[in-house]
């Protein structure tokens, strides 16, 4: 499950220390709003994938380390002017689940009978949650 913290950033004013602070040296900037920027790692959306991230209004997945910093990047950054929780709420994590599919009792194959309760195939779905604040 995805967890928001409170982070310092060391240096305001260095893209290093936001690398830093999500463990990537390739970053994106994305607008959360007039006041605020996302930082995010470029490489995080990659094969393998067991978690990601949907953030309101944006058209693909976020993954990996996400930092939310105030400013627009015309002056040093600075800490959010607003909540955690208010944060939050334009943010889903979410992770792929394989639920099992069981034969039925009464399945009947080309080939005979299937055993009530094998297991027929697995589905894929998306678990969203709202993030856990820390």
């Amino acid at each position: 499950m995805r967890s928001f913290r409170a982070a310092e950033l060391p240096d305001r004013n260095s893209i290093a220390s936001i690398s830093g602070l999500i463990g990537s040296d390739l970053i994106q900037m994305i607008r959360f709003d007039d006041m605020h920027s996302l930082f995010v790692g470029e490489e995080a959306l990659r094969v393998g994938l067991t978690a990601f991230t949907i953030f309101d209004g944006y058209p693909i997945p976020l993954a990996g380390q996400i930092a939310l910093l105030g400013g627009d990047g015309s002056k040093p950054y600075r800490s959010p002017s607003i909540t955690m929780t208010e944060a939050a709420r334009r943010f889903e994590c979410c992770r792929p689940v394989l639920d099992p599919v069981f034969a039925p009792m009464d399945r009947v194959a080309n080939k005979g009978l299937i055993v009530a309760g094998a297991l027929e195939s697995l589905q894929v779905r998306i678990d969203r949650r709202s993030p856990v604040l820390l």
